[in-house]
């Protein structure tokens, strides 16, 4: 733990608490009293400190009985199950990172970005937690511990540890993810992944979290939305600069297998999923924040060779087609026509807030759009189109104007001639 720790929690000790009447001002303290009351403030601050510096050693080490130990109440036996079921993996560089804190005589609240890294594995993956500690008499101990969600792998149940060339898996302990085809079709996106885009390279190794139901990969991750209709996810925590928002640094990767819906596919499907969040995962550091939906989807799914233009057809007839609902009703139909454009889909978060019909039609089209793309102007140029966003050249903000704006750049049409060309295209891959 870092001693600005225990400045902090100094600084909020002395921090006094104010009320709405004015009492009579109290005799100045004596500088011996003053002397005193620092040497107790800095003493529960270092007590804390060690606290949590305990904490994480013992959950690193794999030591349940250490790691209750820093407990007291219920939260001791929410701690011994956690520690035992995360016994098996090979965890490093955990850590209690405070964040904030407001220390108010027994008690202490405190804000932290919960840490941990995995042996083999670049970066580390954190998410934000409340700890309450209080003052008994064995010392600081924590009585409670939450989160939004954002839980570890061995918060949410008993976990094993599987490694294979590539990838380091934490699955439910007892799911056997070899007999189940998952590290095959790991290994071979990876491959393909590696073919198709030699730049950049891809990590030596990746982390895979496999959540056994879609509750648990909603327990694993707050950022993204609509899991349950998702086989797998490419989670990664970036830092951007600049008006470009270009990526400077990944500080962490991870993929995330929503086990119920990768088991059903047969193993074509299996091998597109995965190499299509290799694919995010892998130009994690190469793409802007800036950069619209249906091209950042739209490249994961031409790379893992997920064509999808028969059913944009299908779609775009049947948005075309169908009576407009009544004002605010709203139909699958409706759904699936507001996503079947480019325009719709020009926001970076625009596919991440769909669901169901809607996510579905949207993914269709942006697969649509890549391979026509790629047909009409060529690979080269559907890449550049890609690095476009990275430019801060490029003015403007994420959304339709700026989109219109790399499009003329790299393709040499306007988005909206883009859009009709794609339309007229999609209409013959109906027959």
């Amino acid at each position: 733990m870092k001693p600005v720790l225990a400045a902090l929690l100094v600084a909020v000790f002395a921090t006094g608490c104010g009320g709405s009447s004015q009492p009579d001002p109290a005799p100045p303290a004596s500088p011996k009293d003053k002397e005193a009351g620092t040497r107790a403030r800095q003493g529960d601050a270092t007590a804390i400190e060690a606290l949590l510096l305990r904490r994480s050693q013992a959950l690193e080490q794999g030591r349940a009985k250490a790691y209750a130990a820093t407990a007291t109440g219920p939260q001791r036996m929410r701690d011994r199950e956690a520690a035992r079921n995360a016994a098996p993996l090979r965890l490093r560089d955990v850590e209690l990172a405070v964040e904030s804190a407001d220390v108010s005589g027994r008690r202490a609240r405190l804000k932290v970005r919960s840490v941990y890294g995995v042996r083999g594995i670049r970066g580390s993956i954190g998410s934000a937690r409340r700890l309450t500690a209080v003052r008994t008499a064995q010392g600081w101990r924590i009585r409670s511990e939450s989160s939004r969600r954002e839980r570890h792998p061995w918060e949410v149940g008993p976990v094993a540890e599987h490694r294979s060339p590539h990838f380091v898996l934490i699955a439910p302990r007892g799911l056997d993810v070899d007999a189940a085809g998952l590290t095959q079709a790991l290994e071979t996106g990876y491959a393909r992944m590696g073919d198709v885009l030699k730049r950049p390279r891809l990590r030596r190794r990746y982390l895979v979290v496999v959540a056994g139901e879609a509750r648990a990969a909603r327990a694993l991750t707050e950022r993204i939305s609509g899991v349950d209709g998702l086989a797998a996810i490419s989670d990664s925590e970036v830092r951007e600069d600049g008006p470009a928002q270009r990526v400077t640094a990944v500080s962490s990767q991870r993929l995330i297998v929503v086990w119920p819906r990768f088991s059903m596919l047969d193993l074509d499907g299996r091998l597109r999923v995965v190499t299509h969040e290799l694919t995010h995962a892998g130009l994690a550091g190469v793409t802007s924040g800036r950069i619209p939906a249906w091209l950042l989807e739209g490249m994961a799914l031409y790379v893992s060779e997920d064509r999808r233009a028969g059913e944009a057809a299908e779609l775009v007839a049947d948005a075309t087609s169908a009576v407009l609902p009544r004002p605010g009703a709203s139909s699958p139909a409706d759904a699936a026509r507001r996503a079947l454009t480019l325009t719709g889909l020009s926001r970076p978060d625009a596919m991440a807030r769909l669901h169901g019909a809607g996510q579905e039609a949207a993914y269709a089209y942006a697969s649509a759009a890549a391979f026509y793309i790629v047909a009409r102007f060529g690979r080269k140029r559907y890449l550049e189109l890609y690095n476009a966003f990275n430019d801060g050249a490029l003015r403007g903000k994420p959304g339709t104007e700026l989109t219109d704006r790399a499009v003329r750049r790299t393709l040499g049409v306007s988005l909206t001639q883009l859009e009709v060309d794609l339309r007229n295209w999609i209409r013959t891959q109906s027959f």
